[in-house]
């Protein structure tokens, strides 16, 4: 354990080891299920984390039910067609304002 708390703080290794940069996976094939040793901490092989494939089942499952359940209205009467698609470009591309969108539980009660 020892030996991976090191390797996992050495600037030889990672560019700014103690700051979360979570960026600086983007664009890497990285395999988060534990196939690569660059994620070492969460465990790999048969020793890996035991609730990894439960976790990824329910942020899908997530998305789908506020999908699923909800009706998105854009607020203030604002109309699909004057959304500001503008873009702020960086390690990752995304939206220059946030968009902001009202649910309304949908299903009957």
């Amino acid at each position: 354990m020892e030996d991976c708390y090191a390797i996992h703080r050495d600037p030889n290794v990672w560019p700014e080891p103690e700051k979360f940069l979570p960026e600086r996976f983007v664009g890497s094939s990285i395999d988060f299920r534990g196939r690569d040793f660059q994620l070492v901490p969460f465990g790999s092989g048969r020793r890996s984390w035991p609730g990894m494939q439960l976790a990824v089942t329910i942020v899908r499952l997530v998305v789908a039910q506020l999908v699923h359940c909800f009706e998105w209205e854009l607020p203030n009467g604002i109309q699909p067609c004057d959304l500001d698609n503008d873009e702020k470009f960086g390690m990752v591309t995304c939206r220059e304002k946030p968009l902001l969108a009202i649910p309304t539980y949908r299903l009957k009660k």
